[in-house]
């Protein structure tokens, strides 16, 4: 068995290191890939600094990964060796070579997309695309059969955080239904991106803190995505109109306000045992949409930077992620540069 370069967690809380791991063959219904590019995620290095959904040490963490298939599992279909694919990694994307499952999280990269661009789809997207699309209990269902007709056609809509990454996609998403009034509370700089993936208005969070937002919004809106800062998911409720909705990809955000008195819907992006079946399939569903969505150009990829010093970069990208020194692009590795 082969060996390859990985950044590791050995123990709980333990700091994530650099060292040398097996490569693993694929097993039954799985996929071996070469990573070419990963992206970080904040959640990365939360779930290193709170020991969330981890069974056991030591450990390979990274989600989003892109590269070619190395070698396929027994029962795969529709997957050779040499494709380009990108996806969401089983057993850890901060590594030269990982494992995906099928049916997974697993697409075909469409010839005009790069494996950078890709790369910063899954996690992000998926936190944005089942918000907002699918059915409750684990979305507001504003599309949940992927239908491109305007279902959403004159409504409005505020995304807090738009220059996240989920803020990114919430936008398009927004867009691609029908809605007419998108604003974003960004900072000042992202503007003009923002606009080219459909923003209307937006509110420097420079110029006007949270407690005013919803004066400088001046009307209510129907619908609010909140991506960041605990602090914001009271505001969101100030800044929605009745009988309209909320969804918020912050677990933990404090929501002090009553939310049967304006008759909302409010979903909270959270692990949920109860509904993961459910999870599951909305996420197939939204898989099976994807590709589509990409070849349409109704959905493209988030601005990124691309780490210097291949697979140790993912080091210094963690550390600025956790110091919050990231903003409007996702951070991306290249696992193989730099190669002996």
């Amino acid at each position: 068995m082969s060996t390859q370069k990985a950044i590791v967690v050995e123990s709980p809380k333990a700091p994530f290191t650099l060292s040398t791991r097996e490569v693993q063959s694929p097993g039954k219904g799985e996929v071996l890939i070469k990573t070419i590019s990963v992206a970080l995620n904040p959640a990365n290095w939360i779930q290193r600094e709170y020991n969330i959904l981890i069974d056991a040490y030591p450990v390979v963490l990274g989600n989003d990964v892109a590269g070619i298939v190395e070698e396929v599992g027994e029962g795969v279909e529709g997957f050779s060796k040499g494709d380009r694919v990108f996806g969401r990694a089983m057993k850890g994307g901060f590594q030269e070579y990982t494992i995906v499952a099928v049916p997974g999280f697993l697409l075909h990269i469409p010839k005009d997309k790069n494996f950078d661009e890709v790369a910063t789809i899954p996690m992000a997207f998926t936190s944005a695309c089942i918000g907002l699309f699918a059915a409750s209990p684990i979305g507001l269902g504003l599309n949940p059969t992927y239908s491109w007709d305007k279902s959403q056609q004159g409504e409005s809509a505020l995304v807090i955080g738009g220059g996240t990454s989920v803020g990114q996609f919430a936008i398009q998403l927004l867009k691609s239904i029908g809605f007419l009034r998108i604003v974003a509370y960004a900072s000042k700089k992202h503007f003009e991106y923002l606009g080219q993936l459909g923003v209307t208005e937006c509110i420097d969070r420079s110029d006007v803190p949270l407690d005013s937002l919803a004066t400088a919004l001046k009307e209510p809106v129907k619908v609010v995505y909140h991506t960041i800062d605990l602090a914001a998911l009271n505001t969101a409720y100030d800044c929605v109109c009745h009988s309209g909705a909320i969804v918020s990809c912050q677990p933990t955000a404090p929501m002090d306000r009553d939310v049967e008195a304006k008759n909302i819907t409010f979903i909270r992006l959270a692990p949920n045992p109860a509904i993961m079946q459910l999870f599951k399939t909305a996420e197939q569903v939204m898989i099976q949409n994807l590709s589509e969505m990409l070849n349409k150009g109704i959905i493209k990829g988030n601005r990124y930077e691309v780490l210097p010093n291949g697979i140790s970069g993912i080091l210094e990208g963690l550390e600025r992620l956790q110091k919050g020194d990231v903003h409007g692009v996702k951070l991306v590795a290249h696992p193989h540069d730099l190669r002996n």
